[in-house]
């Protein structure tokens, strides 16, 4: 994806260098940034080898008002895999985006676990590094980041510039769009270190790209009034932004102090620069507009407007998704299977099950007996899906939901017990609406599934959700029929310590995806004898606090109930074991002995 404005004697390179790629991309996005000079003749009169997908804006928008446009295009027109962006006067080589491609691939068999974004080492036309574009090793990195990035021939980072830097359209789409009220200068900063924030990301020795500035300096070298957005947009990612931690804003800040002061004192207009200072530091107090304020009249962007599509099912064929690994019980994963797939009022049209890494033998057997009765006819399609090491439950419905055939898809885990008229409740619901995510109620069951201690009941109502979500999770997971289209909109599945599904929810909510709970339960939710041990404890609290900053992080949570959340989270760990259960029970569950007759 490419933006430009009046360059025509460096735009054909750019093109030139796309085309000549021993790699090509599917397609090239050009945002043509309202250009004077004779380009939107250019590009309407182009023959070119790769499609291309042209916009042509009625005003100059600058570098983050165009790359906002170009990702949300290459994301919803063009549902892209991976997002490769750079600027008009970038001449990409032959190597460029192969070798990021080969980096982010060959980083991990896992899709989940590869790099948020690769960035190309970028070079001036002097075949020396450029330092405008030359992006700092992470500071802090494990030996094991650094280990893994060196594999591949890459060095772990933080941050990249829009010269040329490949990203994953899945965590493009968990973090949304650049903010296009930057203008221009730290739009890709601001971007970058949100997509690489609780995430990898590196840049590649090997993918090499020019950038052709009239000189090879640094931001600081006479940067004319473009010094007032520098100032303006660092003080809106410092103070406004949650993406860097409080050290990387310390470090970038004091970096940041002694570029202005360098600039200040190398520059012979000294007032005018002091001028363009006070006059950023006094507009950064002032918010960033919404992107779509910003754009208005200019351009409608569609990926915040993903949940409108939505439409009424007309398909009410659905899928089964489950997923198993090596520390599951083969006497549940026999009974959870059977739950799912015969003993059902309204039976799937298939099932997905992830092998998420090797399994025991004990494991396979069942697995075995149940394909051969799928391939016999007796029981729905069994899709198999292997993953060659165990990669986390994230990853694995991510791989899973890739199989899946249909748009409607119900999760199922491996010691759970779906009750028989589950799917006769939820996919009715589930038709001639727009809902996207559908839950329900569950009984909590001992571990050999004699006895049902109590019920969790479910928040019900779209409305009550959402007012719920930032202080909880209002849904369970192995309840729920989902919309396929809707998950993938916002990236999917991300590895979150315990709460993939909650961050799941969070993201639908905030794009506006309706979320919905049945009241009756139709899952017996097996706990076991050491479910209420293992939530207690100084280890489960450092997972809430990881959970707790991505939602923070992200905006779904301010200060005061990030200290809420926390503080009832720290009680609740610390809690005897019994108090711990007890209060579970009273907040989200109706204490009701029975027994199974």
């Amino acid at each position: 994806m490419v933006v430009t404005y009046n360059r025509m004697d460096l735009l054909p390179k750019t093109l030139a260098g796309l085309a000549a790629g021993r790699l090509r991309p599917d397609q090239v996005v050009i945002i043509n940034n309202a250009s004077t000079d004779g380009t939107a003749d250019y590009l309407e009169s182009l023959n070119y080898e790769i499609p291309l997908d042209i916009v042509h804006l009625s005003k100059n928008m600058g570098g983050a008002g165009g790359f906002t446009v170009g990702i949300d295009r290459a994301l919803c027109r063009h549902r892209a895999d991976l997002v490769w962006v750079m600027d008009d006067d970038t001449e990409p080589t032959e190597s460029t985006l192969a070798e990021s491609v080969r980096a982010w691939k060959d980083y991990s068999a896992s899709t989940g676990q590869r790099p948020a974004f690769v960035a190309s080492r970028v070079l001036w036309t002097d075949g020396k590094d450029h330092p405008m574009n030359t992006p700092r090793t992470m500071f802090g990195a494990s030996t094991r980041l650094h280990r893994r990035a060196a594999a591949v021939g890459a060095r772990p980072i933080r941050s990249a510039s829009f010269v040329s830097v490949m990203m994953d359209a899945a965590v493009m789409r968990r973090v949304g769009l650049p903010i296009a009220d930057f203008f221009i200068w730290n739009d890709d900063f601001e971007y970058t270190t949100r997509l690489g924030h609780h995430r990898r990301a590196i840049s590649a020795n090997e993918s090499v790209a020019y950038h052709h500035t009239k000189q090879r300096e640094n931001t600081d070298a006479n940067p004319g009034p473009r010094f007032y957005n520098d100032v303006r947009n660092k003080l809106w990612l410092f103070c406004r932004r949650r993406t860097l931690t409080p050290l990387e804003k310390f470090l970038y800040g004091g970096s940041t102090a002694r570029l202005w002061i360098s600039t200040l004192l190398r520059t012979e207009y000294k007032k005018t620069y002091a001028g363009y200072l006070a006059r950023g530091i006094r507009d950064a107090l002032v918010p960033f507009r919404p992107n779509d304020e910003v754009l208005a009249g200019v351009y409608e962007l569609e990926f915040p407007r993903i949940a409108e599509g939505i439409q009424p099912l007309s398909d009410s064929r659905f899928s089964v998704l489950m997923s198993t690994y090596a520390g599951d019980t083969p006497e549940y994963l026999e009974q959870a299977l059977a739950s799912n797939l015969v003993e059902q009022k309204l039976t799937p049209d298939e099932m997905v099950l992830v092998k998420d890494g090797p399994l025991p033998a004990a494991l396979e057997t069942v697995i075995g007996r149940w394909a051969q009765k799928s391939q016999a006819g007796e029981v729905p399609p069994l899709k198999i899906v292997e993953l060659a090491a165990n990669t986390g439950l994230a990853n694995a419905l991510n791989e899973g939901l890739a199989h899946c055939s249909f748009e409607l898809v119900t999760r199922a885990d491996a010691d759970d017990i779906s009750l028989p008229e589950r799917f006769a409740t939820q996919i009715p619901q589930m038709e001639g609406s727009r809902t996207a995510v559908l839950g329900a109620s569950m009984w909590e069951m001992s571990a050999d599934g004699a006895r049902v201690d109590c019920q969790r009941r479910a928040k019900v109502g779209a409305d009550e959700i959402f007012r719920t979500l930032p202080r909880r999770n209002p849904i369970f997971h192995p309840t729920v029929v989902f919309r396929k289209s809707a998950v993938l909109a916002v990236g999917g599945y991300e590895e979150t310590p315990g709460a993939e599904d909650y961050w799941l929810w969070i993201r639908l909510a905030r794009l506006g995806f309706i979320l919905e709970n049945c009241e009756q339960a139709l899952v017996k939710y097996r706990t076991g004898a050491g479910v209420y041990a293992r939530r207690g404890g100084f280890d489960s609290f450092k997972k809430d606090l990881v959970v707790q900053q991505t939602l923070y992080t992200a905006g779904a949570t301010g200060k005061l109930q990030l200290a809420q959340n926390l503080a009832v989270r720290l009680v609740y760990r610390m809690a005897p074991q019994n108090m711990r259960q007890l209060a579970f029970r009273q907040l989200i569950g109706k204490a009701k002995k029975k027994r199974e007759g």
